[in-house]
């Protein structure tokens, strides 16, 4: 969401003032406390002092929701355009276990102009639990920035591959460790891994040793756009072996590089990556198939070199400059219904 985000101010159309109004902050309890609640207050104010012809809120779930309802609701008291904008998959999974009540509540707090979704199953799922009406949704996936220049195919040995999210047992971490456990011996040193990212590094890195695999894989931990950008321009396979995603943009960035996606069908992922046409598709939970997927790629060169070409034309139809302007096409559309 936050990569999101910060592509979503950038945007220099002079049709439109961007202002950025932060709800949350990954830090300690009083500065998450002070950014949630300034920020609330912050949008309601200039809601109220008519400062705002569109209101477009960004949620996930849990207090990602609450904190997005008194924006909505002085938005939605003055008349003002609402634009809701899902970025979890994780949010219908929550929706559903909440006693009905609370769910009633939530649907009144998301109440909104248009809702802004990344997939094809988002907008079952939404319409579903939320009650939009389809003529208020709008499919607008997540956005990548191009490189200038078309990637070359990365045949250096061993191979790199690289895993971009926060490491845990949802994004398959330790499925991908077994997985890698299970490479036959002629093959598996013809592979570097690097898991990168925050969450569970310091229990992923245990995993990693108790596995005897310190050589193959190195668990980084976070990293910064340099880093991110430099070991996706390196290695030759991405792999996220997640649970539950909505479309991540980590994906999105290694297909852009002529990264080959090694990844799980679910949420928006089927929608970007067909198996065997621009990446591989693996079932979540299940390390034997990965580590097939894997070792096809490592031995095959054929192949990774044509699913990787493949992956870079995809991308394309991500552009950030496509993206921009069917998010204006959706800003218009609620300006046009000021009241």
């Amino acid at each position: 969401m936050a990569a999101v985000t910060k592509l979503l101010v950038e945007d220099n159309d002079p049709r439109f003032h961007i202002r950025s109004v932060p709800t949350y902050v990954d830090d300690c309890l009083p500065a998450w406390l002070w950014t949630g609640i300034s920020g609330m207050l912050k949008a309601s104010a200039l809601l109220l002092a008519d400062a705002v012809d569109v209101l477009h809120v960004h949620f996930s779930l849990r207090g990602s929701v609450v904190r997005k309802s008194l924006p909505l609701f002085v938005a939605r008291m003055r008349g003002i355009p609402t634009i809701v904008h899902c970025h979890s998959s994780h949010f219908f999974t929550w929706f559903d276990r909440l006693p009905s009540p609370l769910r009633r509540a939530v649907r009144a707090a998301l109440r909104a102009d248009y809702v802004v979704l990344l997939g094809e199953s988002h907008m079952v799922a939404s319409s579903a639990r939320l009650g939009f009406e389809v003529s208020k949704a709008r499919l607008l996936y997540n956005p990548v920035v191009m490189p200038p220049d078309a990637p070359s195919p990365r045949t250096r040995r061993p191979l790199s591959a690289v895993s971009l999210g926060r490491l845990g047992t949802n994004k398959g971490s330790y499925d991908l460790v077994r997985a890698i456990g299970l490479l036959p011996n002629d093959i598996r040193p013809n592979l570097r891994i690097t898991l990168a990212g925050d969450g569970e590094v310091e229990q992923v890195r245990e995993f990693v040793r108790a596995n005897g695999l310190d050589d193959t894989i190195d668990v980084a931990g976070w990293v910064g756009p340099a880093d991110r950008d430099r070991l996706l321009a390196e290695s030759a396979i991405f792999v996220l072996p997640s649970y539950s995603e909505g479309l991540p943009m980590a994906l999105l960035e290694a297909m852009a590089n002529g990264v080959v996606p090694v990844i799980t069908p679910v949420g928006a992922i089927p929608e970007v990556v067909a198996d065997g046409v621009n990446g591989m598709l693996v079932k979540p939970g299940n390390p034997g198939q990965l580590a097939a997927a894997l070792q096809e790629l490592i031995v095959d060169d054929e192949l990774r070199s044509r699913l990787a070409a493949a992956a870079y034309a995809r991308a394309g139809k991500f552009d950030v400059e496509r993206w921009r302007e069917a998010l204006h096409d959706v800003w218009l559309a609620a300006a046009s219904r000021r009241r």
